[in-house]
């Protein structure tokens, strides 16, 4: 069986975290898998790649996103052509190819003119997303989904697209349980928050909690990626002297911040699911995220592994009024999100999509 993965990695996130993990799934159990990509490939290295005519670099002016999606789009569908048996398009916004499962990290299509609630904030741009029938080859398909959010918000927003898919399948992505984690060398006032550092996390508000809460130490780490150099600058420039900020931490460095810190942040109001998150928790940190999005309604569950807010104000109070005895619920709660059952689902749903 031959088996097309198409994915960008210009950057790195939950979506090509998921990428890397597909690869090593349908080469186990499907046979020789393909990977297509962006021509700027920086942070995969595998061995059967194709190479799209793809680019993107954060804060793209759109004209010029729009020419590589279309030379990519003619690309893939003259590539193609009934050359694999499995293909499975891990950024259908993207790279426009009709495959047969297609991804939704969040409702991608329209990602950056909708809220957290999945509510409309740019018509404009809608319809002409809408009337250019640029997703319209998505009727009809298969999509695994990352989470209920991410279900929530599809079932709203697809039809109006008018797009009617064939199959949604929710299929949690998995994470590795940290072993022999030792509590109590825990320090409960360091936070940390670890992601892409980009203006969609919501950074500037923890520098506003952190002004808030002398007596914490707050260390901001991740990916800085091309095109966010600005926000990163500001942040710098603006950090009061108990918040650090760690670009491009390595894997080493990072695992150390875990194993330290008690509390774990996350900012952005709009995230889909939150793989970051989920790492925290594994290593008996206490979540605090917005009530919203996929931390709130799939991995938090409304407050039943973790703390939520809404404003600078309720996050100080939320820090300040931890009860650390929630920890070993956290951390026994975490084989919701197993590699067990990240391998049932797959199987299922592949089986599922094959015989459709």
């Amino acid at each position: 069986m031959k088996v097309l993965l198409i994915d960008e990695f210009s950057r790195i996130g939950g979506g090509q975290i998921l990428s890397k993990l597909l690869l090593d799934y349908f080469n186990e159990n499907y046979g020789q898998t393909y990977l297509a990509v962006d021509r700027e490939h920086t942070y995969i290295k595998y061995e059967n790649i194709i190479e799209t005519p793809y680019y993107f670099r954060e804060n793209m002016k759109l004209p010029s996103l729009y020419y590589y999606v279309a030379r990519t789009k003619k690309f893939l569908r003259h590539y193609i052509q009934n050359q694999f048996d499995l293909v499975f398009n891990n950024h259908p916004n993207m790279f426009l190819y009709k495959a047969d499962i297609n991804a939704l990290h969040g409702f991608s299509f329209l990602d950056q003119i909708i809220d957290e609630y999945g509510n409309i904030k740019n018509k404009i741009i809608f319809n002409f997303i809408k009337k250019s029938g640029m997703y319209n080859l998505y009727n009809n398909a298969n999509f695994f989904v990352n989470s209920k959010y991410t279900l929530q918000i599809s079932r709203k927003l697809f039809p109006l697209l008018n797009i009617k898919p064939n199959l949604m399948r929710l299929i949690y992505i998995p994470v590795e349980h940290a072993d022999n984690t030792d509590l109590s060398m825990k320090d409960n006032n360091l936070v940390i928050s670890i992601g892409r550092i980009d203006i969609r996390k919501n950074y500037e508000v923890l520098l506003k909690i952190a002004e808030k809460l002398k007596n914490y130490r707050f260390i901001i780490a991740g990916a800085l990626n091309r095109g966010d150099e600005e926000y990163y600058r500001n942040l710098i420039k603006n950090k009061p002297s108990n918040v650090e900020i760690k670009a491009n931490i390595n894997e080493h460095d990072k695992i150390e911040l875990l194993k330290k810190a008690s509390i774990y942040m996350h900012m952005n109001r709009r995230e889909n699911y939150g793989i970051s998150i989920l790492e925290a928790m594994s290593y008996g940190l206490v979540p605090v995220v917005p009530e919203s999005g996929g931390p709130w309604e799939d991995i938090i569950e409304h407050g039943r592994y973790g703390y939520g807010f809404n404003s600078v104000d309720d996050a100080v109070e939320r820090i300040k009024n931890i009860d650390f005895d929630i920890v070993k619920t956290i951390i026994n709660s975490m084989d919701r999100f197993s590699f067990k059952n990240f391998y049932y689902n797959m199987d299922n749903f592949v089986e599922e999509v094959q015989n459709s």
